[in-house]
This record gives C-alpha cells, sequence and structure tokens, in this order.
C-alpha cells in the first residue's frame, strides 16, 4: 500500500489541496454504475474521497464532479492514489485519487475555483 500523503511523515504534495465538499461521481472497473462520494479536499492533482467502501489501490476511475456554486460538469481520468482504512490520527477512512488525464478546459475551471477558494 502506498504511503498515506495525509501523514506528517510523508513528503509534501506536489499540489496544494484546499478543503472543498463536492460530490464526485465515480466509474469504473468495479462494475455498471456509478458510485457517489463526497470529498474532503480537492487540488489540481486529485482529491481525498471519505468513504466506507473502498476500492483498490491503482484501479482506475472516470470521475465527474461539480464544484460549489457552479453547474459545470469536470470530468477527469484517475485512480486510486491510496487508501485509508478505519478512521485514524491522520483522519477519516477514504482514498486519495489522482487525476490522470483532465481536459485543458475542465483543467482551467478546477484552477479558477482553487484560486478563489
Amino acid at each position: 500500500m502506498a504511503e498515506d500523503p495525509s501523514n506528517p511523515a510523508t513528503p509534501l504534495r506536489r499540489f496544494v489541496r484546499k478543503p472543498v465538499a463536492a460530490q464526485i461521481r465515480c466509474r469504473g472497473a468495479m462494475g455498471p454504475g456509478h458510485l457517489f462520494f463526497d470529498s474532503q479536499d480537492l487540488s489540481m492533482g486529485g482529491a481525498f474521497l471519505r468513504a466506507d467502501l473502498l476500492l483498490e489501490e491503482g484501479e482506475p476511475l472516470d470521475v465527474e464532479f461539480t464544484l460549489p456554486g457552479n453547474d459545470q460538469v469536470l470530468r477527469a481520468q484517475a485512480r486510486v492514489a491510496w487508501v485509508r482504512r478505519g478512521d485514524s490520527a491522520q483522519g477519516s477512512s477514504g482514498m486519495g485519487i489522482e487525476f490522470v488525464s483532465i481536459s485543458p478546459a475542465d483543467r482551467d475551471a478546477l484552477a479558477a475555483y482553487l484560486e478563489e477558494a
């Protein structure tokens, strides 16, 4: 299992994460249909999704989400970068996802939102 980036002993992140509560809609190799997760934070590189239902590290996902106060749907291809099982001193149960591919327009919209947040 990859190291949990929320752990203070883990090296610094590439992107600054900001607390953003957004509903993330995911579709992946887990089967037909969509799963919905709530983000705890968001960055240009990915998000932390609070969840009791955890996917496997490395699992590819297609994600869609809207940012608070905006109706534009952003889409990205992502992967599960790391998983935190059970609540701990580091935080809630959930998983970190990394955006692997995102369109330039969606990347610009996300960057503009995060600069204002």
